[in-house]
């Protein structure tokens, strides 16, 4: 049971959440449609800046024994790896918005920076699960896009992030990496911010 949450866990780190996301938006919306020519000038900057800078950055941390575990066991060492990914996040926006890339595709970057400004600010008092914000911020940047830009609802996508977020939920209480509280906070927290920021980006 543990390796097979250990799996999940990995399939489903935080720092792939962003990439799954826009992968998600070629597949069921328009955004598909038009920026089909320019799918790997979109997809592979949001590959570098939100899994393989900070992923490589944080392995050097664990290497200078800055971390003790790149999973990030330990609540205190959590604020300079995301502080690292907060930097690369940035650096994505600006890159994204130069490109001229649609208001609401940037607020769902922009709500990947302020769900790591929060879990930064949560981090220095109590341990949030990481994955469930990632896998929230996923879903609710996904149903925003549906409900206000599609004006469609994919339910059967949604029955199956749902479930997805089921099994990373579950597969951090195998792992006894977080509570049961941690886990619904950190899904709440991802979901609730990418959600509005989303739906701000449709209405500004």
């Amino acid at each position: 049971m543990k390796t097979i949450a250990h799996i999940i866990s990995t399939i489903f780190q935080p720092l792939l959440m962003p990439t799954y996301g826009v992968m998600l938006l070629f597949l069921y919306t328009y955004f598909g449609t038009i920026y089909r020519p320019l799918f790997w000038q979109i997809l592979l900057p949001v590959l570098l800046f939100s899994f393989a800078i900070p992923g490589l950055l944080i392995y050097m941390l664990y290497r200078l024994r800055i971390i003790s575990d790149l999973s990030l066991k330990i609540r205190r060492e959590r604020i300079f790896p995301y502080l690292i990914t907060l930097i690369s996040y940035s650096a994505m926006i600006v890159y994204y918005s130069r490109m001229g890339m649609p208001t609401w595709f940037l607020m769902i970057m922009a709500a990947s920076v302020a769900i790591m400004v929060i879990a930064i600010l949560i981090t220095l008092t109590w341990k949030i699960s990481a994955h469930m914000f990632g896998m929230g911020g996923l879903i609710g940047g996904a149903m925003a896009v549906s409900y206000f830009v599609e004006q469609s609802n994919p339910y059967y996508m949604f029955m199956g992030l749902f479930i997805i977020a089921g099994l990373i939920g579950t597969s951090r209480l195998i792992l006894r990496r977080h509570t049961l509280y941690q886990v619904i906070a950190g899904f709440l927290l991802g979901f609730l911010v990418s959600f509005l920021f989303v739906w701000g980006g449709t209405v500004i």
